[in-house]
C-alpha cells in the first residue's frame, strides 16, 4: 500500500488540475469576485455617504472595520452558490461514471481519497479567497483600516469555507447526480446559516435553543469578523469539518464492502 500522504496529494493534485482545465474553474473565480466586488462597491458608497452626513447629524462616523464586517457577513450568501458548485462533482461524477470503483478497489484507504478530494477543493477556494484580498490592498492604500481585524475576518471566512466544503463533499458522496448534490448542499448550508433565527423562533428557549445557536454558522463567523479569535469558535469549525469528513469516509467505506 502506498503511503497515505502520497495518495492524498496525488488525488488532490489531479482534482485541482482538472478543476482549472474546464470553464468551471474560471466561472467560480468570476462569479465570486464579481459578487464580492458588487457588495464592496455598494457598501463603500453607503460608507462614504454616512461619513459625510455624520458631522451634520451630530453622530459618529462609521469605521472601515464596519464596512468590512458587512462585506464578510454578506460573503456568506455568495458562498451558498459557490461552495455547492465546487463540491457537487467531487464524488457525484465519479459515482455516475463508476470510476469510483477503481479508487475503492485500489490498495488505498478511503480516508486518503476523502482527504485528497477535500484538499483539492480547499486549495481552489483558498486561491479564490486570496484573489479577493485585492480589496484589502485597495482599502489599505486609500484608508487606514485595522489590518488585524481584516485578517481575522479572512481567517473566519477560511474556517467557514473549510467546513462548508466538508459538508458539500459528504453530500456529493451520497449521490450520482451533480444537480442534486448542488441543491442539497445549498439547502443544508442555508439551514445552518439561518439556524440562529430558527432557534430563537421555534425552540422556545432553554438547552435546545443554546444547542441550535451553537450549531449555527453566523455567531462563530461574526466573532472572527469582529477580530475575536477564540478557542470555542476555532474548535467549532475544526470539529464540524472533521465530523463531515468522517461521515464521507463512512459512506465510501460502506461502498467498498458492497
Amino acid at each position: 500500500m502506498r503511503p497515505s500522504f502520497a495518495v492524498t496529494w496525488t488525488i488532490a493534485r489531479r482534482d485541482f488540475v482538472s478543476f482549472f482545465s474546464s470553464p468551471k474553474g474560471m466561472a467560480i473565480f468570476f462569479f465570486f469576485l464579481i459578487f464580492m466586488g458588487f457588495f464592496f462597491h455598494s457598501f463603500l458608497e453607503s460608507f462614504i455617504n454616512m461619513q459625510q452626513r455624520a458631522p451634520a447629524m451630530g453622530g459618529h462616523a462609521p469605521q472601515l472595520e464596519q464596512l468590512f464586517r458587512a462585506l464578510f457577513n454578506n460573503t456568506h450568501f455568495i458562498l451558498l452558490l459557490i461552495i455547492p458548485a465546487v463540491t457537487m462533482a467531487s464524488f457525484a461524477e465519479e459515482n455516475k461514471s463508476h470510476s469510483i470503483r477503481l479508487l475503492l478497489t485500489a490498495p488505498i484507504r478511503p480516508i486518503s481519497i476523502v482527504l485528497g478530494k477535500y484538499l483539492a477543493a480547499l486549495m481552489v477556494m483558498s486561491l479564490v479567497l486570496l484573489s479577493s484580498m485585492v480589496i484589502v490592498l485597495f482599502t489599505a492604500k486609500y484608508g487606514n483600516p485595522d489590518i488585524g481585524v481584516l485578517l481575522s475576518g479572512y481567517l473566519g471566512l477560511l474556517f467557514l469555507i473549510s467546513t462548508q466544503l466538508a459538508i458539500g463533499i459528504w453530500i456529493s458522496s451520497m449521490t450520482k447526480n451533480q444537480f442534486l448534490a448542488f441543491m442539497f448542499t445549498m439547502l443544508v448550508l442555508f439551514l445552518l446559516l439561518i439556524l440562529n433565527w430558527i432557534a430563537q423562533t421555534l425552540s422556545g428557549g432553554g438547552m435546545m435553543e443554546d444547542l441550535l445557536m451553537y450549531l449555527a454558522f453566523w455567531g462563530h463567523l461574526e466573532n472572527m469578523v469582529k477580530g475575536l479569535i477564540t478557542v470555542k469558535d476555532v474548535a467549532y469549525f475544526v470539529c464540524l469539518t472533521s465530523v463531515f469528513l468522517f461521515f464521507t469516509n463512512v459512506v465510501l467505506d460502506s461502498r467498498r464492502w458492497r
